[in-house]
């Protein structure tokens, strides 16, 4: 046989006693582990893989390797690192160990099929008859000896147990014993943890009692809340619009004391005038110009006075309702919260009526109290009245009365200029009479 063959089945030889010492149970590996990466073979099987590479290159070894020889003078080596690295971790690593173990072996095993010489017929058939000369023989000796391999059998089986036992005794006793001391620690550690959970139960329980009654009150707290923003909303409203009617009423106060001065003014200066003008008509030689002159100047003096106080009139009509709409506003804002509980109570149709009742009172525009019209006068405001333009719509010839009406009160004079020029006609008469008598 081929040095490099005897170098490898002695290996093979070593790492078959190397797995069986490594691996402690006959069971799969897999199951025994509980592990679902880790290989399901025993440990026959693995050893049965190397085994039959030896039994293979028993069987058909040979002197010449031809090319093979440089593959396979390396597998010792190969086999020296499945034997002291790959092995003793079959059995903790086997999810990478056992696959290694395999694929070198597989991959041996490929190396030496076209390596080996396979041996000729006729020598096999030689090899079988005398195969079974030797078995017949060795088969007559043995019945001769059966009947005392009986108890030689039993007495070696026991010796075998009894030195197995006896070999695994020490180690057992320390395991038991190192088994013994982890079972203490851990049941030291599960009094000690079962101590804190009791402890740790008690405070949960204390603090779902506290969280039921911080549940309780935060409810409790959440409608007052609800209340409360209800509540704020509508006195917020009402606040609004009550400030809105205190400004105005303010406003219109101040409208009220413009239009009492205008009053005051109109009186005063109207009156001062008419008493000018009463003097001027007392008078007789007053000219006809001067007097003129004075009737504008009084009806431009009381103009302006009359004037702002129609617009003062206005802005407090005005202000007046629109202060007066906000005050509604106001009480509706402020009575609502009131009267939406009340009405909850019953019925909660009349409380979406109240909602919506409410709803549209507080939508109404101010605007709508503000006149749309703007007049710059009181004689603009005059025409545009209704009644004015009914009559120049129904009265015929009603304008031009009016202009008529205008004209002669301007080119109209005052009294006495009408009695100095009726004196002067009559004299103006007599002279023309003298001189025709004459």
């Amino acid at each position: 046989m081929h040095k490099t063959l005897q170098t490898i089945q002695d290996k093979l030889e070593s790492l078959i006693h190397q797995v069986d010492s490594a691996v402690p149970s006959n069971d799969p590996i897999g199951v025994a582990q509980n592990n679902w990466s880790f290989a399901c073979l025993s440990k026959d099987e693995l050893i049965n893989k190397a085994q039959n590479i030896s039994d293979l290159i028993q069987d058909r070894g040979t002197d010449q390797l031809g090319s093979y020889e440089t593959l396979l003078s390396d597998y010792p080596r190969r086999l020296d690192h499945l034997l002291n690295q790959t092995a003793a971790n079959l059995w903790g690593n086997g999810n990478h160990a056992i696959p290694a173990y395999l694929h070198t072996l597989n991959g041996l095993q490929e190396a030496l099929e076209p390596a080996l010489e396979k041996e000729d017929v006729s020598i096999i058939q030689a090899r079988h008859k005398t195969a079974l000369k030797s078995l017949r023989s060795i088969e007559s000796k043995l019945k001769k000896l059966e009947p005392r391999t009986g108890s030689l059998t039993d007495m070696v089986s026991g010796i075998e147990q009894a030195h197995s036992a006896a070999e695994q005794l020490p180690t057992d006793l320390e395991t038991l014993s190192e088994t013994r001391e982890e079972i203490e620690d851990i049941a030291q550690v599960a009094e000690k943890n079962g101590r804190a959970i009791e402890g740790l139960k008690e405070d949960i329980e204390s603090i779902h009692t506290s969280i039921d009654g911080y549940a309780v009150q935060a409810k409790a707290v959440l409608e007052q809340c609800e209340t409360a923003y209800s509540a704020a909303t509508s006195i917020g409203l009402a606040a609004a619009f009550s400030e809105r009617s205190d400004t105005l009423s303010r406003s219109m106060w101040v409208w009220v004391c413009g239009l009492v001065l205008a009053l005051a003014a109109g009186s005063y200066f109207g009156s001062s005038q008419v008493s000018h003008l009463v003097e001027m008509t007392s008078e007789p030689d007053t000219p006809a110009g001067a007097f003129v002159f004075n009737i504008a100047l009084s009806v431009l003096s009381i103009g302006a006075p009359v004037w702002f106080a129609w617009l003062a009139t206005k802005q407090i009509g005005q202000r007046f309702r629109l202060a007066e709409d906000y005050a509604f506003k106001a009480s509706v804002s402020r009575a609502y919260e009131g009267f939406r509980r009340e009405t909850a109570r019953f019925d909660k149709d009349m409380e979406a009526r109240l909602l919506t009742t409410a709803l549209n009172r507080l939508d109404e525009l101010p605007l709508r109290l503000v006149e749309t019209e703007s007049h710059g006068s009181p004689w603009h405001e005059l025409i545009s009245s209704d009644s004015v333009q009914k009559a120049l719509t129904t009265v015929p010839g009603f304008p031009k009365k009016v202009q008529e009406l205008a004209n002669r009160s301007v080119s109209k004079t005052s009294p006495r200029q009408q009695v100095a020029n009726t004196s002067e006609s009559e004299e103006q008469s007599a002279e023309k009479r003298e001189s025709d008598v004459a």
